[in-house]
């Protein structure tokens, strides 16, 4: 203790000759603060007013509907039937009821801005306790106790203001789909004729009354929503200063060696009694099995033929009392002993602190840490039973004792059921000092870790080391948290524009690319596989399939968005901020790409092409092979695949050779020599083209006398294929010259060439004259 009173003394002799500086430092940063303070001040005064600006608003509403109210005939319109005319008069008592209501949120809305005003100013002011010096364990330990009871005050103000914020959101679509049957409403009364507008006008003014309902109910809710944000604020500025005073306080004043004693002198005491208490209930436990076991054998003793008689029913009913104080007694005692293990863990989490609040060395802090890990897990697994067991034990008590309070003759013997009752209250009684003891244990381990952080905070080393970590930590949640922009979703109600802003920060951009990263690639994944599986069955129908297949595409691709969008809690106005940029984008540089995918949906609807076609484009003669997004994919007979646009074949002349049908028509001339038989050459050419496999029968080959030539006699041979990717067209009429051939030359029917007479027209004969070559000579 004295080298702990040397320390501090050293301390304060150190901050009295900084003082003056310390002075005007603080008188620097606190100029600052007196004009933040100033604002704030006009701030709240701001605030008050539009506060009471709402309060007059609303009042004005609730004078004008009481007077409708008032107003009221006591019997119902002709054009209105009796149950429309008891739901108006309802709506217009939950309008004013929604509007007094409203009225009672916004005065305690002001008086909690008020108080939370006085309490920061408070806060600010706080620098430390009246008293100085160290501090008992008891002040130290009640400050932990209030802190932990503000975190859980804290932990239900978020979940209340969650909840409202939801009963606002379903508010509002129930003011969206009134608002929409109101416009209904008025369409069918504009266009009504004289007969029919009074009813409708009856109906129009009960939609109306209905939007107004939900109107006052949106109003009511944002208000009651905004206290409970204004409530959590409050709170969070409590715990604030609470965790400074317990910071504060906790420092200066460790556990010491006289305190960690005492309370394990008080956890002995406890033992003690607990053990004493458990030797006591085994002791009964054993008493009240001994009556269960004489009061069996006694039942068994009266006999199978005396099982109806009055005085086996009474035995029966003892029997069955003694069965639950039996239960009862059992679990008392295993409850009892894990009483025991939990006062084992309170000396553990008093051995902790002591060693945390009494070293500087980092392998305590983390053993400790380790070790309260550890307990904190162990125990939500205990607490969880007890909580269980006590609701159990609950219930059983509130049935039995409203048994009691309506009890009926047929139940049997009072006193038996009193005695279960008393069996039942005791085992509640034990189980809810479980608890207790379970949750005062849970605040225990949270002191001690908490204590372990401000060791943590407050050492000069860790100080650097967390400082460099904590600064890269914060760096890192700031980036994640930054917001990029925000988006505004406001709704008009109760004659005020309420408006809800959503922040669209880096953490979401990233979690909508995953999403939609994800997504478009299981919907891709699908997509190929579920149209590979599909046209495998519709072989025939590989067009449909696609067509299908593209729209679930497109389908799911929006519905991705949406989805990401919803997920992350951005609305869908959203689009509204970048519907310029994304229409000019549209308009400039995409609009080939958008006008060749709607040609390309156009294509897989109309189906002027399919998948396997053979289709010539602008001088591009070969087959479909596939049918994309932007552009179609043509094998050439060539070999070489061309990438069309979509657009091509929607704005250019497009010759489709298989549109209606696979089969094409071929045709071969031939031409024979004057003097053959022309039937039987006829007929040898037809039979050329029936011994050919691929020449379909139906229609059947035809063979024509075309024309005398002047060299030869043609004939024309027209026969059908299919247009199969197997089958050649060009090597099938190959096959069929050269067969043409061979019968022409087995049946001796000449093939015609080309040859020419020359006729000379003289008027007298030519002479003709050989003349001899001449002789050369050399010298």
């Amino acid at each position: 203790m004295s080298n702990l009173l040397n320390k501090q003394r050293n301390k304060i002799q150190a901050l009295l000759a900084l003082l003056p500086v310390t002075v005007a430092v603080c008188l620097i940063f606190m100029m600052p603060t007196a004009w933040a303070a100033s604002d704030d001040a006009q701030t709240q005064k701001t605030l008050a007013a539009s506060v009471d600006a709402r309060v007059a608003a609303v009042q004005s509403r609730l004078v004008q509907v009481e007077k409708r109210l008032f107003a009221l005939p006591a019997d119902a319109p002709p054009e209105a039937d009796e149950t429309e005319w008891v739901e108006y008069k309802r709506l217009l008592n939950l309008v004013v009821n929604a509007y007094e209501s409203h009225l009672d949120a916004l005065n305690k809305l002001k008086t909690v801005r008020v108080a939370r005003q006085d309490f920061q100013e408070k806060s600010a002011a706080w620098f430390d306790f009246a008293k100085s010096g160290a501090y008992s364990l008891d002040f130290v330990d009640d400050l932990w106790r209030q802190v932990r009871a503000k975190e859980q005050e804290i932990e239900a103000a978020a979940i209340e203001q969650s909840m409202y914020a939801d009963l606002l959101e379903a508010r509002r679509k129930d003011l969206k789909l009134s608002e929409q049957a109101l416009r209904r409403a008025q369409e069918l009364l504009d266009t009504a004729d004289s007969d029919s507008a009074s009813r409708l006008r009856w109906s129009r003014d009960l939609h109306e009354l209905r939007n107004l309902y939900n109107q006052a109910h949106v109003g009511l809710r944002d208000s009651e929503r905004e206290l409970r944000v204004e409530m959590l604020s409050f709170r969070r500025s409590e715990a604030e200063l609470l965790q400074r005073q317990v910071r504060r306080a906790s420092l200066a004043s460790p556990i010491s060696l006289q305190d960690r004693d005492a309370k394990f002198a008080e956890l002995s005491r406890l033992q003690q009694q607990v053990d004493k208490e458990t030797e006591q209930a085994i002791e009964a436990g054993k008493t009240i099995d001994q009556q269960w076991q004489q009061m069996r054998d006694k039942l068994r003793d009266a006999g199978a033929a005396d099982a109806q008689s009055l005085n086996s029913q009474r035995l029966q009913n003892e029997l069955n009392t003694l069965a639950v104080e039996v239960s009862v007694s059992e679990s008392a005692i295993q409850v009892m002993r894990l009483r025991t293990r939990l006062l084992n863990a309170h000396r553990q989490m008093w051995e902790i602190r002591y060693d945390v609040e009494n070293s500087q060395n980092y392998k305590v802090f983390d053993a400790a840490l380790v070790k309260i890990e550890q307990g904190q897990r162990q125990l939500a697994t205990w607490r969880q039973f007890f909580i269980s067991s006590l609701d159990t034990a609950r219930r059983r008590l509130d049935n039995q004792e409203k048994k009691l309070a309506d009890w009926k003759a047929e139940y049997g013997d009072m006193a038996l059921a009193e005695r279960q009752r008393l069996a039942y209250a005791q085992h509640e009684s034990v189980l809810r000092r479980m608890v207790a003891d379970a949750d005062e244990l849970d605040a225990a381990i949270h002191s001690v870790k908490q204590s372990l952080q401000l060791r943590y905070d407050s050492n000069a080393l860790s100080d650097r080391v967390n400082k460099l970590y904590g600064s890269i930590g914060d760096m890192a949640a700031t980036a994640w948290n930054f917001e990029l922009f925000t988006v505004e979703d406001s709704i008009i109600a109760d004659g005020r524009e309420i408006v809800s802003r959503r922040g669209v920060t880096v953490d979401k951009i990233v979690r909508i690319l995953f999403i939609l990263g994800l997504g478009l690639w299981l919907v891709a994944k699908i997509a190929d596989h579920g149209r590979r599986l599909v046209t495998k069955w519709l072989p025939a129908q590989e067009s449909s399939v696609l067509l299908g297949f593209r729209l679930f595409t497109l389908i799911a691709v929006v519905g991705i968005v949406v989805f990401a969008l919803v997920r992350v809690h951005i609305p869908l106005t959203v689009f509204t901020f970048f519907g310029g940029a994304l229409a000019i984008g549209v308009g400039f540089g995409a609009q080939n790409i958008i006008n060749n995918f709607i040609s390309g949906l156009i294509l897989l609807v109309e189906r002027p092409i399919k998948l396997g076609d053979i289709v010539d484009v602008e001088g591009v003669r070969g087959t479909v092979t596939h049918i994309g997004s932007r552009c179609c994919q043509v094998h050439r007979f060539d070999g070489i695949d061309m990438l069309i646009p979509n657009s091509s074949f929607l704005e250019k002349s497009v010759t489709n050779w298989t549109l209606s049908s696979q089969s094409v028509r071929c045709t071969i001339t031939i031409g024979i020599v004057y003097g053959s038989s022309v039937r039987e050459a006829l007929a040898l050419v037809g039979q050329a083209a029936n011994e050919h496999g691929q020449v379909l029968k139906e229609p059947a080959p035809e063979v024509y006398l075309e024309e005398f030539g002047s060299d030869a006699l043609n004939l024309t041979l027209d026969f059908w294929v299919e247009l199969l990717p197997q089958i050649n067209r060009r090597r099938v009429m190959s096959d069929i010259r050269h067969r043409i051939v061979r019968l022409f030359h087995e049946r001796g029917i000449g093939i015609a060439f080309s040859q020419h007479d020359v006729h000379l027209d003289s008027p007298k004969p030519i002479q003709v004259e050989l003349v001899g070559a001449k002789t050369v000579t050399t010298q």
